[in-house]
């Protein structure tokens, strides 16, 4: 199952995002210049992650599932 979304920083109000997944996520904080400027791994069994990077307007979080997870459900995936 193919899973990747884009959510641009001016969705986001608390610089959190909520996952609900039953496998873990790769999240990247990608700036205008495809800068990595923050990145983590999700888990599971928590579900609201604080993103420590100063976005920018131009700025993308990037959710991806990690090659090789099975997944039965796709991803909720919200921004805060």
């Amino acid at each position: 199952m193919q899973f990747d979304m884009e959510i641009p920083a001016t969705e986001f109000k608390e610089n959190q995002i909520k996952v609900l997944s039953s496998v873990a996520l790769a999240v990247s904080v990608v700036d205008d210049q495809e800068q990595v400027k923050e990145s983590f791994t999700t888990r599971p069994e928590e579900t609201i992650y604080s993103i420590a990077a100063q976005l920018a307007e131009t700025d993308v979080v990037r959710v991806k599932l990690i090659p090789g997870s099975v997944v039965a459900f796709y991803p909720v995936v919200q921004a805060l």
